[in-house]
């Protein structure tokens, strides 16, 4: 289910840290909205809503190739993805790729088809139609995938665990 082995876990208070493994099923059943912040070269931070999936264990979103957020990851391939899964809430701090492999652009739309109702189809690298996807401006779509470096979780609901920062970069 997960492209990545269990990261190093730091607990952020007293209470016990969240076992990556098991936190992950939590975070692809999220179907909320997810705030993308995008750096800019000079100015305020871009932050943007938008719909994501989770696929081969990473975040994964649409956007129109002529967006402002396209462009700014274009410059600047470091984000923050932030969302609430109703159980916690969590950032997602990363580097942004583009999404090119025809297989897993399939999943991507399978994905966005069977979370959201939105069916786009996959083809030359992108995303298209059908007309006004939510918060991706128009077609065709670039997909893109957050890889982690440090995902931190807040529990905003009784789980076995306490506030937790995994740290991709390190392995335990």
């Amino acid at each position: 289910m997960f492209a990545f082995p269990d990261p190093k876990a730091e607990s952020l208070t007293s209470g016990p840290p969240g076992v990556w493994s098991e936190v992950l099923p939590h975070l692809v059943e999220t179907a909320g909205t997810y705030w993308l912040t995008v750096s800019r070269a000079e100015g305020p931070p871009h932050t943007r809503p938008l719909l994501a999936v989770w696929v081969d264990g990473q975040p994964c979103f649409a956007s129109g190739q002529s967006s402002a957020k396209s462009r700014l990851m274009a410059s600047s391939p470091d984000v923050s993805l932030a969302f609430g899964t109703g159980r916690m809430d969590v950032v997602v701090e990363g580097t942004v790729e583009a999404v090119l492999d025809a297989e897993r652009l399939d999943r991507v739309a399978a994905a966005y088809a069977e979370r959201y109702g939105w069916a786009p189809a996959p083809g030359n690298g992108e995303l298209t139609g059908p007309e006004g996807a939510p918060t991706a401006g128009p077609p065709p779509y670039r997909v893109f995938t957050v890889t982690p470096s440090t995902v931190f979780a807040f529990p905003a609901d009784e789980l076995p665990h306490g506030p937790t920062r995994w740290r991709f970069d390190v392995w335990p």
